[in-house]
This record gives structure tokens, sequence and C-alpha cells, in this order.
């Protein structure tokens, strides 16, 4: 939606490129539009037209579950919100054209050809599904209660089909029993029709589903997933999968089903599968099962590559140019590809790259960038007393499955103050946004509420909605009634909405108490700050250089390129670590930006758009900066005989050897027989660190590669093999097939090392499958020690800038799936394992994407300010600097306001409005703007009253 709002985007939906010439710079795009039959500017998207037209079809969007109409929209959301006729299946009846009040329906319309100029051209054309039908054994197609990921999807959707509610197709009952089949379509399970790579989502999505479906459906009584390898490999990701554990709804048994049989008279699905840890063929039955479809490339690929004159790669994605080790460039200067066009990502990592690729398209059009001109809206009249609009979201399961919207309305509309009450299905849509401005024009409304999801991701689009039509955005309040009562309270109804009553009472109370207040702006200082010279820090600096724009550079050892320099080869990409370092460090060094290395920070001071930056080489000031210092490895304790066995080391250590041993694979002058890898070692740890450090996995099967290509004997000891992607699968693949020897264990029962003095000799463990211990010979045992935060720097910067440390120790992002790069902290950015554990390639994207944020601020001359922040009466102050103490943010201070007399100030731009100070403040002389003693305790008098 913020797409379809932005005065300096313009949307071509139902579109698709036809041609593409000229270079990077200087592209002429073709692009055709297909004919809609339905005119963008007069449609209003009433739906009379569907709600008249005789035909139906499966709908696309609900996965051939429900109906459609010929003329109907994509989905509820859309945008823009237009509908469009499936002259495919129109009957051409006429009768849309008859009802359309606004006479939007064009029979006749052709579509057009338009050329675009563009300097460069960014792919993100996403994935398709993996059609399940293609591995009839399943049963996918014939059987009524076998149904993909996908279809569950709407089913839990909730604008599905079903409003939120899970039922068997078959019967429409609540399934007691459901199971998920994972890798259908993925690893290697498929045929022709299938793929080798791991589709990376589906795991997470499964262990998503299994909770969502238990809480839409308390009923369910039995959840089993059926896995080869549970991949958590993503921040968060582990720590939710063992959470999921907690269930005791829910089991997981490692196996691949053979086959999915039906009972013809109950319509169950039988499920036949070899427990991999039992060891034994057995069966179940259950209700539904649900086919884990994975990802695979678009057919429409191959002809948009012939187009754009790139190429493909063996399984249909776009290719990347991995000559600089990025995820983002293709072969053809100036195309750029993000997302899952080039492979499976998923949404934090799309969103990475998805700015990462505006970064590089920046260089080109940087030149020609739009100035900001903020149109002019002549303010609403505001005066005389309350008009407040209180609007309640439906949003279909998620908060009316609960609630009782329409009691809400009901309540709202009788409420002092409230001269107006709706309810609406998707009031964070583009048609409800424009209801509400309709509205609010129409009842001269001076006071907004409204009653739906969490303020953290919507509030922003309401106060938009209200500044476009001359309310000033602080005049609206917004009340929580989904995390708050739906989701909280979802098996008690009646108080979830009776505490809804009580939030929505307060939410008016305090409407009625709201001032208008504006936001102001100061000059930004257009160069950036960038600590931390690895590969994520050197990407963000050429891509901001790139630019135009003033770089400065520090790394607090003696040269730059991080990690890279300790590394052989850099995976999936298989380039020479050192070449990948060295042509990062010349572009560097032949670019304008300020390197300092062996520098470090002594001090930051100042707040976005002016801070000022004092180091051990100099000091500036900068508008902005990018935090990209990294992640430590993790030293281990003693584990696995570390430490007390000399040829017991760490993956680290062995890529050093391989390094400096320069292709001949020899540790202490000798090259050994045997080598065992033990995976996860101080990872998948509550004790140590409870995440996935994520590339473990890849960079053993890289080392045991090098090492079985010269003839070592490799056994891999591992929980999961967490081999995410194309290639890292590939890899994986192709370990097996040398000869490298997989065997699991799990964290119960965690193999014993023993030797003989000081020299490990054997690596004993349980093997599952057998159910025996295994005695493996090994001249050397490697621990895949995996990432952890870089303490001394993480607590530094945590100290000096304030941006937030998640319970793992690494940097917070604002939003883990939206804001993967951005902090709360304004005006400071996060590149690369800073924020978690990462490859190169992904840590190069998250460079280019902290870049494209960046640029983004530092693009203009000012930077606003939020007004809601505190504030100081000076008549009521007595400068007992009680506020400058505590302030976290350095915001207040003292000054002298007139010869002889301190009173407290607070900086506006530091402020962020916590209202810490405000409540210590023993005057009362400060106050927190939108937050103030009024209106809070005219809310609390509203709660405890009971009325307002």
């Amino acid at each position: 939606m913020d797409a379809g709002r932005h005065p300096n985007i313009k949307l071509l939906t139902n579109s698709i490129l036809v041609g593409l010439e000229g270079q990077a710079g200087d592209f002429k795009a073709r692009v055709r539009r297909l004919p809609r039959y339905v005119s963008e500017e007069l449609c209003t998207a009433c739906g009379l037209c569907a709600k008249n037209c005789p035909v139906e079809v499966p709908s696309e969007f609900d996965c051939g579950i429900a109906k459609r109409k010929a003329i109907y929209s994509p989905f509820p959301q859309a945008v823009p919100n237009t509908y469009i006729i499936d002259k495919e299946n129109c009957s051409d009846c006429g009768v849309c054209a008859e009802k359309c009040p606004s006479k939007a329906i064009n029979f006749d319309d052709p579509g057009e050809e338009i050329d675009v100029e563009v300097g460069a051209v960014i792919v993100a054309t996403g994935f398709s599904v993996y059609d399940a039908s293609g591995i009839p054994s399943y049963g996918y197609g014939y059987y009524e209660n076998v149904l993909t990921n996908m279809e569950l999807e709407r089913f839990l959707n909730a604008s599905g089909p079903t409003r939120g509610h899970v039922a068997r197709p078959s019967d429409g009952k609540v399934p007691k029993k459901i199971a998920f089949i994972q890798c259908v379509g993925s690893r290697g399970e498929g045929g022709e029709s299938g793929c080798q790579y791991c589709s990376r989502f589906c795991c997470m999505n499964a262990i998503k589903d299994s909770q969502l479906v238990k809480q839409h459906e308390p009923d369910i009584e039995e959840l089993t997933i059926f896995y080869i390898d549970i991949r958590a490999a993503g921040k968060g990701f582990e720590e939710f999968y063992q959470r999921s554990l907690d269930m005791p709804e829910l089991r997981y048994i490692r196996g691949r089903p053979s086959k999915i049989m039906e009972d013809p008279e109950t319509k169950d699905p039988i499920v036949y599968v070899e427990d991999g840890e039992a060891g034994q063929v057995s069966r179940f039955r259950f209700d539904m099962a649900i086919l884990s479809a994975g990802a695979v490339a678009s057919e429409s690929n191959k002809e948009l590559a012939e187009i754009l004159g790139i190429g493909l790669d063996e399984n249909g994605f776009f290719e990347i140019e991995m000559k600089y080790g990025s995820p983002l460039h293709t072969a053809k200067e100036g195309v750029y590809v993000c997302g899952c066009a080039a492979g499976v990502n998923d949404i934090s990592d799309s969103v990475a790259q998805g700015s990462g690729a505006a970064a590089e398209a920046e260089r080109y059009v940087a030149k020609s960038r739009i100035t900001e001109v903020k149109e002019e809206i002549a303010p609403l009249d505001i005066s005389g007393p309350p008009r407040i609009g209180v609007f309640v979201c439906n949003c279909g399961i998620n908060i009316a499955g609960v609630l009782d919207t329409a009691d809400l309305k009901k309540y709202a509309r009788d409420l002092p103050g409230v001269v107006f009450a709706r309810e609406s299905l998707f009031l964070c849509s583009d048609d409800g946004q424009k209801r509400l401005q309709e509205v609010i024009l129409k009842r001269k409304l001076n006071r907004v509420v409204a009653a739906a999801c969490t303020p953290r991701t919507h509030e922003p689009i309401f106060r938009e909605s209200c500044e476009q039509v001359g309310l000033n955005p602080y005049l609206f309040e917004m009340i929580n009634i989904r995390d708050q009562c739906s989701w909280v309270h979802s098996t008690t109804p009646e108080i979830a909405t009776q505490k809804a009553k009580d939030l929505i009472r307060m939410g008016v109370a305090k409407a009625r108490h709201l001032k208008p207040l504006d936001m102001k702006t100061i000059p930004i200082n257009q160069s950036v700050l960038v600590v931390g010279g690895g590969v994520a820090g050197m990407r963000a600096a050429l891509d901001l250089e790139a630019q135009g724009f003033k770089v400065y550079l520090i790394e607090k050892d003696g040269r730059l390129g991080g990690v890279l320099n300790n590394l052989t080869r850099v995976y999936p990409a298989d380039l020479q670590a050192v070449e990948l370092a060295r042509t990062m460090v010349e572009k560097i060094n032949g670019s304008r930006v300020e390197a300092m290395a062996s520098t470090e920070i002594n001090s930051i001071t100042g707040f976005i758009g002016n801070f000022d930056v004092s180091t051990t080489n100099g000091d500036f000031r900068v508008g902005t900066i990018v935090v990209a210092t990294g992640a430590d490895l993790y030293k281990p304790d003693g584990e696995f005989g570390y430490g007390r066995f000399e040829n017991v080391i760490t993956n680290q250590e062995l890529e050093n050897i391989l390094h400096d041993t320069k292709g001949k694979i020899q540790i202490k002058g000798k090259s050994p027989d045997t080598v065992a890898f033990i995976q996860c070692i101080g990872s998948r740890d509550p004790e140590k660190n409870a995440g996935c450090s994520r590339f473990c996995c890849p960079t053993t099967i890289k080392q045991a590669i090098r090492l079985r290509e010269s003839g070592i004997n490799v056994t891999v000891l591992h929980r999961d093999m967490r081999t995410v992607g194309a290639k890292a699968e590939e890899h994986y693949r192709r370990a097996r097939a040398l000869g490298v020897k997989f065997i699991r264990y799990t964290p119960e029962r965690l193999p014993l090392v023993s030797g003989n003095g000081n020299r490990a000799e054997n690596v004993e463990l349980l093997e599952l499958a057998l159910n025996r211990y295994l005695e493996i010979p090994a001249d050397y045992v490697v621990l895949a020690a995996g990432m952890v935060p870089n303490k001394a720097s993480t607590d530094k910067i945590h100290e000096i800038l304030k941006v937030p440390l998640g319970a793992d120790g690494f940097f917070m992002e604002r939003h883990a799936k939206l804001g993967p790069v951005e902090t709360t902290t304004e005006g400071v950015f996060l590149a690369g394992c800073v924020s978690g554990p990462k490859d190169i390639a992904d840590s190069i994207a998250q460079g280019s994407a902290a870049a494209a944020k960046v640029a983004s601020f530092i693009a203009r001359d000012t930077v606003s300010l939020e007004p809601t922040t505190c504030v100081v009466e000076p008549a009521l102050c007595r400068a007992c600097g009680r506020c400058v103490e505590i302030c976290e943010y350095h915001a207040p201070s003292l000054v002298e306001s007139i010869p002889g007399l301190m009173v407290a100030e607070i900086n506006q731009a530091l402020c962020k409005g916590c209202g810490t100070c405000a409540s210590w403040c023993p005057t009362g002389a400060i106050s927190a703007q939108h937050f103030t003693d009024g209106q809070i305790n005219s809310m609390l008098e509203a709660l405890f009253a009971g009325e307002v």
C-alpha cells in the first residue's frame, strides 16, 4: 500500500515488459499495458458489477478453493483497488456495464504500449509454487483432503473462503488430526517437475501454520510434521522452532512419506512413511494432509530473460553475476535482481535485497533524483467541540473471529463526543482509507479513533490518510484490539469484547483531549560514517560514494577486508576469498571514500542529520551512520576435547590452515587420512547461543569437499544439515556424491571424542536409525563453531548510539521482516553480521540495503522530527537536573534562560518521547506531547468510571 500511495512511484499494474534497449543509465523500456476493460480513473470499487455478474470461475487468489466472478477485484487489498474483466470467461452479457454507476466499463479497451526512459532495471518477479500433482503418489488433485500449504494459507486468512476457519473440503468438518509433509517438489522430490534445491521457507511455514491452525481451531488434537531436516536457518527461527516443541499437540517425525492413500468411506488420508529414527515403516491416519510445496521458477522467466539480455541458471531463475560475490548483479550492467527472482529467499532477506538493488540502481539515477514537493493542503477547521469518528476493523478471524465487532461499533456510537461509527472489513486497505477520508470530510470530523491492529505498523498509514484531507495527523488515536484483545483472549470472546469496549472508551476519552502537533525540520549533513571495513561496510561505502555522498569508512584492524582475509573460498559462488577482498579494497582505494584503518571511535554525540564523531584518527560530522562491525566466532570451552587434544580444532582454524598451505591439505606437516566434523558448536544451545548460526553447515560442506577431493575420508556429525538455497543444497549433494558421510546426532546424546594423551583418536556416537553406537576413527576433529556477537564493539556502540540489543546479544532491527537494516535510533542503520549470523553474499546485500536507506535520508536537505517528544514549561522548572541524570538519550540539558537563571531544555532531535523525564519531574514542568497528564488521566478516569 505504501508503494501505491507514494507520490514518486508510478504503478503499471496488469502490464508486462516487452522490450528493453540502450545501456545502463540510458535504457528505454517498452511496457505493454494489457486491457483491463475497466477504467482505473472511473472505477470506485463499489462491487455492483461483480455482484450482478452471472459467471463464476475458480479464484486464482484462493487457489481454486473459492469462486470469483468474470469481473472481479484480484484480492481484497489490491492496489489499485480497481476491478478487471476476465475476457476469456466473460459471457459478454453486458450486465456489469448496465449496473456500473460510474460508467467505468469499456469492452473495447485495446490496452496500450508505452515507452519509459529509465536508468536501471530491477527484476523482482518472485517465484511460482510447485504443482503438487507432479507427485502422483501423494494423491493431490484426487483426494479431497490432501491440500497444499498455499491452500491452507487461504483457509487461515481472514479474507479467505472460510474467513479463517480450517475445514475439511470433503465434509466441511474441523479436522482433529493434520499432517504436514515437507519437501514436496524440493530437494529432489517430484521428478523432472521438481527441483534439487531447498525451498528455504517451507519448514518455517509449516511450523507457523501448525501453531496457527491450533489457534484458529482449538479442538484440533494432533499435528504431525514429517521432515528430512528442519531448516530453521534465520534470525529467531531456531528459537521459534524450539518453542513449537513445547506444543503437546505437535510431533515431529523424521522421514519422507512414500505415499498417501485415502479411506474411500471417511475420505481420511493415510500416510505411509519410514520413520528415520525408529527404523520402521508405519502408517498414520489423518483428517487432512498438507503438502509443503516448494518454490519453482516462473515459466515467464525465459521470455523476460531474453528481453533483458540476461541468462537463467539451471533451475530457471535469473542468473547472478557472482564476480563480486553479490546476489544482486546480473551479467548486464544496470540490470539487477532481488528477492526470489534469482532464487528462494525469506521475507527479511527479500526486503534487504530489494533495498540493496535500489542502492545499486541509484548510481545511474542519482543525478535525476526527484525533488520532493509536498502538496499544500488546507487544514480543516477543528474549532468547536470534539467531533469524533470511531472506525472498527473487522479483519476477519484476526479480530472478528473473537470480538463482536458489530457490538463494538454500536457501543462506540453512543460514547460522548462520537458523531460517527463504522465497521470495516479491512480498514488499512486502500479502499478502507479512502472511505475514512470521505467520512472525515462529509461528517466534519475533528478527531479520529481506529480500533484495529498494532499502531507499530499501521498507525503511519492512518496518520497519512488524515493529513491528506487536512486533518492534523496527531488528532488521530489508534487502539490495538487485535494484539491486546482477540489474539491474547481468543478462548474468552465475551471477556475479550468487553476489554475492547474498555479500550475504545479510553481511546475516545483521550481523543477528546488531543491537540494538533506539527513536525519540525532541521538541516541534514549529507555525509555518512560507516563503522566496520568488512564486506558489508565496504559495500555500503561504495554504493553511497557512487551516488556522490561523502563517506568515512573506519576499521579498527590494520587493513580492510574483515573475515575475507582469513578465508579460502566463498560459497555459494565458489570464489577465491582473497580475490574478492582485493577487488573490493581496490575499489575503495580508487574511490573518494575516506578509509581509515587502525581507527576506533572515541565518542559520537548529536542526532540524526548532525552526528559529531570523534575517532583516534580525527573528528568530523556526518548525517547518518551505518554499523557493520560484524560478529565473532564462538570459542569452544573444552567441548569435545578442544584445548585438551591438539588435533581438535575449529572450522576457522581449519580455514586458516587451508589458507596458509595454499592448497596443500596438510595439518602440522602431515596430510590426515580421516577428518570428522561436529556441527552446532556454540549454536542451538540455550546456555550459549540459542539461535542457528546459518553459515556453519555450508562452510563445513565447502571444507569437506576440499578435503575429500584430496583423498581424505570425511564424516560430518550433525543435528540437521541446514543448506538453504540452491547452491548450498547443490554443494551438499556433491559432497555426498564424493563420499562424505553424514550422520545425525541429537543434543540429548552428543558425540564423545576420546583419545590417548594429547591426541584425539575416535568419535563415538549413537546412530539413530541403526540404534547402535558407532566408533569413527579421526586424525582430526573439526568443531563447526557458530557466530556470536562481538561483545566489545556491540556494547560500546550500544552505549554510544543507544541502538537496542536483542536477547541474543546482536543488534535489534526496527522490524525483523520489514526493516532488517533499520534501527529504532533514527539515522543509524545496520549491515551484515552485526544483527545476526549471515554468509558473505547476504552481508554484501545488506551493505547495499543500508546504503539505500541512508540515501533516502541524506538525499534531502532537511529531516523531519517526530513531534511526540517531551517539552519543558520554564516557569515550573527549578533546574534540579533530575531529567538530565535519568535520560538515556541525553536529550535534556540545563541552560541559562536569563543571566543567573538555569532551566532544563530538551533537544527535540534527541528526545524519543519515552516520557521518563516527565514522570520523574518533581514540579511537573515536563510534559510528553501526545501523552500529556491530562490525556492519560482522562483514559484512567474512563477505565475506572466505566464511562466517559
